[in-house]
């Protein structure tokens, strides 16, 4: 059994994120939704902040103005050149270096990201990566729809998905496999506790200070 390495993608895998800059990708062309867009992930983004709404909506309000009702095959079209770019572009120097260990040592790799499936399917396919877990997009005859097919893949829902995964897939059988995480954000403690060996990869200042007390590794991959 070969053992596991769970990586986040924005900030862990990609120096930058990921979700914002493919919402301006969408709506490079169209400067009359510039101004509306920018209003409505603004203060549903404060609003979040202050504790009114969920996380998820934030994304929500950014696709109401950039892509909902736009076709599957043109959104999956753009999310494929995002993705050759991401990755040609955009990742840290320190996770090819550990994308590259971990396949040397014949180990399963698995994204684990809120990300939006749409983004993190296509740079999982370019990574040559097989498993991931994200936010999964709802389509309707093939047009993207308001909502969500599920829920919003951050914190606890996080590590719930991944579960799922590890118990479905014959190959992710735990058994006596070792799980390796790599995350930048503290939102994602639930996992680093769940999984055997725990990396923080360029941490934000939460997830700094819960290294140190509960013994994860603090690794920087550059930028």
């Amino acid at each position: 059994m070969s053992n596991i390495a769970v990586f986040d993608l924005d900030y862990t895998l990609t120096i930058r994120g990921t979700w914002g800059r493919f919402v301006v990708k969408t709506v490079k062309y169209k400067p009359w939704l510039w101004l509306p867009l920018a209003f409505s992930a603004g203060f549903t983004q404060w609003r979040y902040k202050q504790g009114h709404l969920p996380r998820i909506r934030v994304k929500q309000a950014m696709m109401r103005w950039s892509m909902v009702g736009k076709s599957r095959e043109v959104l999956e079209q753009l999310a494929k050149e995002f993705a050759e770019t991401e990755v040609t572009h955009g990742l840290r120097p320190g996770a090819v270096k550990a994308l590259e260990a971990h396949r040397a040592q014949g180990d399963v790799i698995i994204i684990a990201s809120a990300a939006v499936d749409l983004i993190v399917s296509p740079i999982a396919k370019r990574l040559g990566i097989e498993h991931w877990v994200a936010t999964d997009m709802k389509w309707e005859s093939e047009k993207l729809a308001p909502e969500f097919a599920s829920d919003n893949c951050y914190g606890p829902q996080k590590l719930l998905r991944l579960k799922q995964l590890l118990a479905e897939s014959p190959e992710l059988k735990q058994n006596n496999t070792h799980i390796t995480m790599y995350t930048d954000s503290y939102s994602d403690i639930d996992i680093l506790r769940f999984c055997d060996t725990s990396v923080a990869v360029n941490a934000d200042r939460k997830l700094t200070k819960a290294a140190g007390d509960e013994g994860f590794e603090l690794v920087d991959w550059g930028s």
